[in-house]
């Protein structure tokens, strides 16, 4: 300390502080690039992606780090702007801490966003871990250096909660007081649910999850019990329709525009304390919120589709087809590649068809217990574990964040807000349609003078105008579509301002064509 105070009082040495600093201001906003994360939950509102929480490696070397401790979770909440653009090489991430800061560790929730601002974070489920009881042990020298003692104390830092719901309110930068939010919902806490919230933004649907020891459950069991959570007036209710699907984990909650929800992939369990077993991706089952009732179908594929756990599924912006990516075909603590790792289900035929999808530019490895999700045309996929083929697997966590572009179908490194990365046409082609647009009109301006002064039939005038002006529109919004956004709209309005002229031409021809019959 009082080094730092006479290196601030040295006024040679400023610009040494200050870069000092400024390393400081680096490291606390983009040091999360270096470090990867699985299970974590992540949220939109408005133009903010927001990340919460995940497990994280524990380094090598670091003396907590053993055989049956090689994760620690996180609490941390991070953002992303989603109005500037960015490079995914250097994300600028900004970490929110203070009362941004997540009460307790978490992973493998679930959040959605809505409420009565629409701009609330609802955390679901998930497994929680209670930081100061975990630094007390990695302080005590007695329990670090008994294995056995350790694995029982380090389940004391779970199940920290009953809580099955935990908000955070991006406005204030704060998560609401846990006894401000309603109690009830699902008698045992649980975690990899099938999470999802209405379009209103007002009910969310939370069916299934899994509870084991990191929840507080000393039996394995996963549950097939569906809850609504009313976020409007904070209320509970157990739905209890019929004919609903066995108890299972790691599904994927995909809702359409109709109401319906599409639950896909994860893991079942026949009864309690027995192992899980994986879902076939082409057994879908259907929830219909609009009438409370559970229905299945089956699902055709040209190619094997091996099943999953920690896969992400989301619904494309034409509302026709749900993409679906990574995930593994085990759920241990090293994860295997399911393949293949991209897949489209077509939801406009019946049944609804899979297919393999093939992007281009680098694509990312391949991921489980990521996240997706979905801005503008982008799909913004983050972190999540790296799986690997053969039974070893892997046990590494990815670090970094992708884009793909959907119209461009293709991975980009670069995103900008309200544009695609789609290779763009030579600057000669634009120029070249444009005069040709413009000549086009010229032209049709002495066609009109020529045809009128050869004492032609007015269908005949009538016709050649048409034609000229149908050709002209065509060269415009031919133009106009391989011109960038912002030039696009002066395209637009100087194409409707010479359809607008033309048509006025058509009119005076009609009108000058009665006038010499009348005289």
């Amino acid at each position: 300390m009082l080094s730092l105070l006479s290196l601030i009082s040295n006024s040679s040495n400023k610009p040494i502080l200050f870069i000092l600093i400024f390393t400081c201001m680096i490291f606390r906003t983009y040091g999360l690039t270096s470090e990867g994360r699985g299970g974590h939950m992540s949220a939109i509102v408005k133009d903010q992606i927001f990340f919460m929480g995940g497990s994280r490696k524990i380094p090598d070397g670091d003396p907590i780090k053993s055989s049956i401790r090689g994760y620690n979770l996180s609490d941390e909440v991070f953002s992303l702007d989603l109005m500037t653009q960015f490079s995914t090489v250097n994300p600028p991430y900004v970490v929110l801490s203070g009362t941004s800061q997540m009460i307790y560790g978490s992973e493998k929730g679930y959040a959605v966003v809505g409420g009565p601002s629409k701009q609330d974070v609802y955390l679901i489920g998930g497994a929680l871990q209670n930081f100061t009881l975990l630094n007390q042990i990695d302080h005590n020298v007695t329990i670090v250096s008994n294995q056995t003692l350790m694995i029982n104390e380090l389940y004391n830092t779970w199940n920290v909660s009953d809580q099955n719901i935990f908000i955070y309110r991006p406005s204030t930068k704060s998560w609401l007081s846990p006894s401000s939010v309603a109690k009830g919902g699902p008698t045992i806490r649980r975690r990899s649910t099938s999470t999802v919230i209405d379009h209103e933004g007002r009910i969310i649907y939370i069916f299934g999850g899994r509870a084991e020891r990191d929840t507080g459950s000393i039996t394995f069991t996963c549950f097939n019990d569906l809850y609504a959570y009313d976020t409007t007036v904070s209320r509970w209710n157990k739905i209890n329709a019929a004919n609903a699907p066995s108890p299972r984990s790691h599904s994927t909650a995909t809702l359409l525009p109709n109401g319906k929800i599409l639950y896909i992939g994860g893991a079942s369990q026949n009864s309690p304390g027995e192992d899980a077993w994986p879902i076939d991706m082409t057994n879908i089952s259907v929830f219909d919120t609009n009438t409370w009732t559970w229905s299945y179908t089956i699902a055709k594929s040209s190619t094997p589709i091996q099943a999953r756990t920690g896969h992400t599924a989301t619904l494309a912006p034409d509302n026709n087809k749900i993409i679906i990516i990574g995930g593994s075909t085990s759920y241990v603590l090293r994860l295997t590649t399911a393949y293949p790792t991209f897949l489209s289900l077509d939801i406009t035929k019946e049944p609804y068809e899979y297919s393999e999808l093939s992007f281009s530019g680098i694509k990312p490895p391949p991921l489980s217990f990521h996240t997706v999700n979905l801005y503008q045309n982008y799909l913004i996929v983050a972190f999540g574990n790296i799986t690997n083929e053969g039974e070893t697997g892997a046990t590494e966590t990815n670090p970094n964040i992708y884009l793909l572009d959907l119209p461009c179908q293709s991975w980009v490194t670069v995103f900008r807000p309200g544009e695609s990365s789609c290779p763009k046409p030579p600057s000669a082609l634009i120029i070249g349609l444009t005069i040709a647009c413009y000549a086009l009109f010229l032209a049709a301006i002495v066609v009109v003078i020529l045809i009128k002064r050869l004492s032609l039939t007015n269908k005949l005038i009538i016709f050649v105008i048409i034609a000229c002006s149908v050709l002209l529109i065509v060269g415009i919004i031919t133009d106009s579509i391989l011109i960038s956004p912002p030039q696009q709209i002066v395209n637009v309005i100087i194409g409707v301002t010479v359809a607008f002229f033309f048509i006025i031409m058509l009119v005076l021809c009609c009108l000058c064509g009665q006038e010499k019959k009348t005289v």
